[in-house]
Protein backbone atom coordinates (compact mmCIF):
# COMPACT_ATOMS: atom_id res chain seq x y z
CA UNK A 1 0.00 0.00 0.00
CA UNK A 2 2.36 2.43 0.67
CA UNK A 3 4.56 1.82 -2.67
CA UNK A 4 1.34 2.59 -4.20
CA UNK A 5 0.91 5.77 -2.39
CA UNK A 6 4.21 6.44 -2.82
CA UNK A 7 3.61 5.55 -7.10
CA UNK A 8 0.41 7.91 -7.11
CA UNK A 9 2.56 10.85 -5.12
CA UNK A 10 5.47 10.84 -8.25
CA UNK A 11 2.51 10.68 -10.89
CA UNK A 12 0.85 13.57 -9.46
CA UNK A 13 4.21 15.24 -9.41
CA UNK A 14 5.61 14.63 -12.68
CA UNK A 15 1.46 15.47 -14.18
CA UNK A 16 2.11 19.01 -12.31
CA UNK A 17 5.50 19.31 -13.50
CA UNK A 18 4.52 18.33 -16.99
CA UNK A 19 1.98 20.91 -16.65
CA UNK A 20 4.95 23.36 -16.02
CA UNK A 21 7.02 22.32 -18.50
CA UNK A 22 4.59 23.12 -21.21
CA UNK A 23 4.16 26.54 -19.70
CA UNK A 24 7.85 26.99 -19.88
CA UNK A 25 7.56 25.39 -23.58
CA UNK A 26 4.77 28.40 -24.45
CA UNK A 27 6.93 30.81 -22.91
CA UNK A 28 10.28 29.95 -24.72
CA UNK A 29 8.08 30.12 -27.99
CA UNK A 30 6.35 33.56 -27.32
CA UNK A 31 9.99 34.65 -26.53
CA UNK A 32 11.28 33.39 -29.98
CA UNK A 33 8.45 34.95 -31.49
CA UNK A 34 8.92 38.38 -29.83
CA UNK A 35 12.68 38.22 -30.95
CA UNK A 36 12.03 36.85 -34.54
CA UNK A 37 9.07 39.74 -34.61
CA UNK A 38 11.83 42.49 -33.70
CA UNK A 39 14.39 41.29 -35.86
CA UNK A 40 11.79 41.48 -38.78
CA UNK A 41 10.80 45.36 -37.52
CA UNK A 42 13.16 46.83 -39.85
CA UNK A 43 11.65 46.32 -43.11
CA UNK A 44 14.05 45.19 -46.04
CA UNK A 45 12.95 48.58 -47.40
CA UNK A 46 14.98 50.20 -44.62
CA UNK A 47 17.65 47.72 -45.15
CA UNK A 48 17.95 49.00 -48.95
CA UNK A 49 17.57 52.92 -48.32
CA UNK A 50 20.41 52.36 -45.74
CA UNK A 51 23.20 51.45 -48.26
CA UNK A 52 22.08 53.58 -50.48
CA UNK A 53 25.56 55.57 -51.68
CA UNK A 54 26.20 59.29 -50.86
CA UNK A 55 28.43 61.15 -52.12
CA UNK A 56 29.27 64.53 -50.97
CA UNK A 57 32.83 66.64 -51.10
CA UNK A 58 34.70 63.80 -52.84
CA UNK A 59 33.55 61.09 -50.00
CA UNK A 60 31.39 58.70 -50.65
CA UNK A 61 29.55 56.66 -47.71
CA UNK A 62 26.31 55.46 -46.90
CA UNK A 63 23.24 56.76 -45.42
CA UNK A 64 23.64 53.92 -42.48
CA UNK A 65 27.22 55.43 -41.97
CA UNK A 66 25.63 59.03 -41.72
CA UNK A 67 22.99 58.54 -39.33
CA UNK A 68 25.54 55.83 -37.20
CA UNK A 69 28.23 58.51 -37.02
CA UNK A 70 26.49 61.30 -36.24
CA UNK A 71 23.39 60.06 -34.11
CA UNK A 72 22.69 57.25 -30.88
CA UNK A 73 20.18 54.89 -30.36
CA UNK A 74 19.00 54.75 -33.85
CA UNK A 75 15.57 54.09 -35.18
CA UNK A 76 14.43 53.48 -38.84
CA UNK A 77 11.72 53.57 -40.66
CA UNK A 78 10.51 53.76 -44.56
CA UNK A 79 7.32 54.83 -45.91
CA UNK A 80 7.17 53.01 -49.35
CA UNK A 81 3.73 55.13 -50.39
CA UNK A 82 6.11 58.60 -49.78
CA UNK A 83 9.21 56.89 -50.07
CA UNK A 84 11.06 58.61 -47.25
CA UNK A 85 13.47 57.69 -44.40
CA UNK A 86 12.46 58.71 -40.77
CA UNK A 87 15.65 58.43 -39.01
CA UNK A 88 14.87 59.14 -35.14
CA UNK A 89 18.10 59.43 -32.54
CA UNK A 90 19.27 60.68 -29.50
CA UNK A 91 21.48 64.05 -30.10
CA UNK A 92 25.27 63.73 -29.70
CA UNK A 93 28.08 66.51 -30.43
CA UNK A 94 29.34 67.66 -32.96
CA UNK A 95 25.67 67.99 -34.35
CA UNK A 96 24.79 71.50 -34.00
CA UNK A 97 28.00 72.40 -32.80
CA UNK A 98 27.41 75.92 -34.03
CA UNK A 99 24.67 76.63 -31.35
CA UNK A 100 25.76 78.60 -27.82
CA UNK A 101 24.67 75.93 -25.49
CA UNK A 102 26.39 75.56 -22.30
CA UNK A 103 27.96 72.62 -21.23
CA UNK A 104 24.78 71.87 -18.81
CA UNK A 105 22.34 71.87 -22.08
CA UNK A 106 24.63 70.04 -23.78
CA UNK A 107 24.51 67.09 -21.01
CA UNK A 108 20.91 66.94 -21.38
CA UNK A 109 20.39 67.39 -24.65
CA UNK A 110 23.08 64.26 -24.98
CA UNK A 111 20.58 62.13 -22.78
CA UNK A 112 17.41 62.94 -24.27
CA UNK A 113 17.66 65.32 -26.75
CA UNK A 114 15.94 63.59 -29.83
CA UNK A 115 16.84 64.17 -33.71
CA UNK A 116 13.95 63.62 -36.16
CA UNK A 117 15.05 63.00 -39.67
CA UNK A 118 12.90 63.15 -42.55
CA UNK A 119 14.45 62.23 -46.20
CA UNK A 120 12.75 62.31 -49.27
CA UNK A 121 14.38 60.10 -51.84
CA UNK A 122 14.29 60.05 -55.84
CA UNK A 123 15.79 57.51 -58.08
CA UNK A 124 18.13 56.30 -54.71
CA UNK A 125 18.99 59.85 -53.88
CA UNK A 126 18.12 61.70 -51.21
CA UNK A 127 16.18 65.36 -52.14
CA UNK A 128 17.64 67.96 -50.53
CA UNK A 129 14.45 70.21 -51.02
CA UNK A 130 12.27 67.42 -48.92
CA UNK A 131 14.94 66.75 -46.07
CA UNK A 132 13.96 67.93 -42.52
CA UNK A 133 15.84 67.83 -39.45
CA UNK A 134 14.13 68.32 -36.04
CA UNK A 135 15.85 68.56 -32.68
CA UNK A 136 13.71 68.27 -29.58
CA UNK A 137 13.95 68.44 -25.97
CA UNK A 138 11.19 67.45 -23.16
CA UNK A 139 8.93 67.41 -26.09
CA UNK A 140 9.77 71.25 -27.27
CA UNK A 141 11.41 71.94 -30.78
CA UNK A 142 14.72 73.79 -30.03
CA UNK A 143 15.90 73.67 -33.36
CA UNK A 144 14.72 72.98 -37.00
CA UNK A 145 16.34 73.23 -40.41
CA UNK A 146 14.46 72.54 -44.15
CA UNK A 147 16.17 71.65 -47.35
CA UNK A 148 19.49 71.33 -48.40
CA UNK A 149 20.93 73.52 -45.66
CA UNK A 150 19.51 70.75 -43.77
CA UNK A 151 20.87 67.87 -45.72
CA UNK A 152 24.10 69.74 -45.98
CA UNK A 153 24.58 70.42 -41.93
CA UNK A 154 24.12 66.82 -41.98
CA UNK A 155 26.83 65.74 -44.47
CA UNK A 156 29.24 68.13 -42.58
CA UNK A 157 28.89 66.62 -39.42
CA UNK A 158 29.46 63.36 -40.53
CA UNK A 159 32.89 64.62 -42.53
CA UNK A 160 34.31 66.24 -39.30
CA UNK A 161 37.85 64.75 -38.35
Amino acid sequence: MTKVACITCICALLTGCGDRLAEIKDAASGINSAANSAASAVSRDVHAMRAIDINYQDTSFTVNDLFKTILRDIRWDYDLEKNELHVRGTWQPPLFSDQPWDGDMKEKLAEAGFVTVTCKFIDDKIDSKHTNVILTYNEEILLQENGEEALHHLYDTYLLP
